[in-house]
């Protein structure tokens, strides 16, 4: 570790050179995460609140990839016509939709089909636009760092979100959190309209795009990236087995928080390790700490602190593995091919998104408190993560030397 020098410091743990369109996204990102933190815990309790059972809520976004994998390429073709930063201030409408149709849902069901449509548009409208500005402007010396750094910045300010969106839901209700968040979603889109920007319309085509995830070369990467359908079980799942054991929705917002808190610090240092050491290791490493995590859960996770250490060590794992795999992604994401990555990556984990919704929907339907079997099955899926072809791991340690 560099010593004598707090600049030395600096650049050992924060990406040195940043270009000014990361750094505009580093800013947008904070504000939206920060927004969307503040409501994300709560969105699955929300429903549970209105009178959907947990197998029809694992079952509704279950149906929200189903139509994300189908219209994805769409929205890759959008991006390609209209520009990176334009299509991620045309996803805040659709977010902001999002969170009003869930409000409507009680007034009338149909509000639930419409919320559905408003989030599969915003994700299909912002993550390619996200990750394509993301893989074409970072800096491939420093990528891990920078991936990291995004990583940091996000989780600071998502830090006490759930804190205060469940102290706004306790005093105020979820109206007030949504009229909240919806101003924020709109001035995150601030920071991207600082620089014009540039770029060259192009055409991305649909069928191959559809294609693509299941070609024989890109099947092993495909079902790597299936492993984020233990992300599915941790945003969805997991905070509905949460509250069984902390009702309160003030305690439980202050518990994930400190869990934030405590994954920032570690996020740092695992970016200068991507950087600097080996990232398969760091990867690797990673696999088999989030396995432990889910694996764990049924024995720990009993009481508040079992909670907090569980979500604590899950999200400090997960990011043992998500870091390096992104940014071996981005690597990847070159010599013209950028948009068909990306698509490739998100097409990719929402298969496993919703193979992991339908499969947890049909546990809980037959056993109703069947939590450790949901666990175990999430290990299952994060044991995928490791099924990247060692070729695309090379590939990415030699670019970055």
């Amino acid at each position: 570790m560099p010593s004598g020098s707090i600049h030395g410091y600096i650049e050992h743990y924060f990406a040195p050179h940043p270009t000014q369109q990361v750094r505009e996204l580093f800013l947008s990102s904070a504000i939206l995460n920060f927004a969307t933190g503040a409501i994300a815990l709560f969105e699955p309790l929300y429903l549970h609140s209105v009178g959907f059972s947990i197998p029809k809520i694992l079952l509704f976004y279950a149906a929200v990839y189903i139509l994300y994998f189908f219209m994805l390429p769409l929205g890759g073709r959008i991006c390609r016509r209209h520009g990176y930063e334009h299509t991620i201030l045309f996803s805040s409408p659709f977010l902001i939709l999002w969170y009003i149709s869930l409000f409507a849902i009680p007034w009338h069901p149909a509000f639930a089909v419409v919320a559905l449509f408003a989030l599969v548009f915003q994700k299909i409208l912002y993550w390619p636009g996200y990750h394509t500005n993301f893989a074409t402007w970072s800096t491939k010396s420093e990528r891990g760092r920078e991936v990291s750094n995004m990583a940091a910045i996000v989780g600071l300010a998502a830090v006490v979100a759930p804190a205060v969106g469940g102290a706004v839901i306790a005093a105020f209700g979820y109206r007030t959190l949504i009229i909240g968040v919806a101003i924020l979603i709109l001035l995150s889109n601030i920071p991207l309209l600082r620089t014009p920007e540039l770029y060259a319309p192009k055409s991305f085509e649909y069928v191959a795009a559809i294609k693509r995830p299941f070609g024989k070369k890109n099947r092993k990467r495909t079902m790597a990236f299936a492993g984020y359908g233990e992300e599915l079980i941790a945003l969805v799942a997991w905070p509905l087995f949460m509250v069984t054991v902390i009702p309160n929705l003030t305690s439980l917002g202050v518990i994930v928080s400190l869990a934030m808190l405590l994954n920032v610090v570690a996020i740092l240092y695992i970016g200068r390790l991507s950087d600097e050491g080996d990232p398969v290791s760091v990867l690797r490493s990673g696999v088999f700490y989030d396995v432990a995590s889910w694996i764990m859960r049924p024995v720990v996770a009993g009481g508040g602190l079992g909670v907090f250490l569980m979500d604590s060590f899950y999200r400090v794992s997960k990011n043992m593995l998500g870091l390096p795999l992104v940014a071996m992604m981005y690597d990847e994401a070159r010599d013209g091919v950028t948009m068909e990555s990306v698509v490739h990556f998100e097409m990719s984990l929402s298969i496993g998104k919703a193979a992991a919704a339908i499969a947890a929907a049909a546990i809980l339907w037959r056993w109703d408190t069947a939590w450790p079997a949901v666990f175990v099955l999430a290990g299952v899926f994060a044991s995928f993560y490791a099924l990247m072809p060692r070729k695309v791991f090379v590939a990415a340690v030699a670019s970055s030397t």
